[in-house]
């Protein structure tokens, strides 16, 4: 994939993850609760954005800022997963190894996400890894 590309489907993952949050909020002032296997989606597509946009950012001078963004995505997926038992990765969010590396974490359930063909959503886009 070319750099070009890869900005691209970085954007346009950006974008799904932003109407992801619409939709969220839009359940939330319409009837007070939300989805929460779409909270889910949200969360780990939230969390590989960020991880995938600190890699790229690192040449920009923005790197402390994107890592920590990518960190704390990173942490609300593994404490989401730990309070609602929802991580479907083979390594539970339970697991101590997570707490050091919350951002592996994310690369596995994201690799299951994709491998259990759930972006195949009409309102979600594949991202591009």
């Amino acid at each position: 994939m070319t750099s070009s590309e890869y900005w691209r489907a970085l954007l346009h993952e950006t974008n799904v993850v932003e109407q992801l949050s619409n939709k969220l909020t839009g359940q939330a002032i319409h009837n007070g609760a939300i989805d929460a296997q779409l909270q889910r989606q949200y969360l780990v597509r939230r969390a590989a954005l960020a991880d995938r946009a600190d890699s790229l950012q690192r040449a920009t001078g923005f790197a402390i800022t994107s890592e920590v963004d990518a960190d704390l995505a990173a942490r609300h997926l593994l404490d989401w997963d730990r309070e609602h038992h929802t991580g479907q990765g083979t390594v539970p969010a339970a697991a101590a190894r997570w707490d050091a590396d919350p951002r592996g974490y994310v690369h596995q359930e994201h690799a299951s996400l994709c491998r259990d063909d759930q972006l195949d959503d009409p309102d979600a886009a594949r991202p591009r890894t």
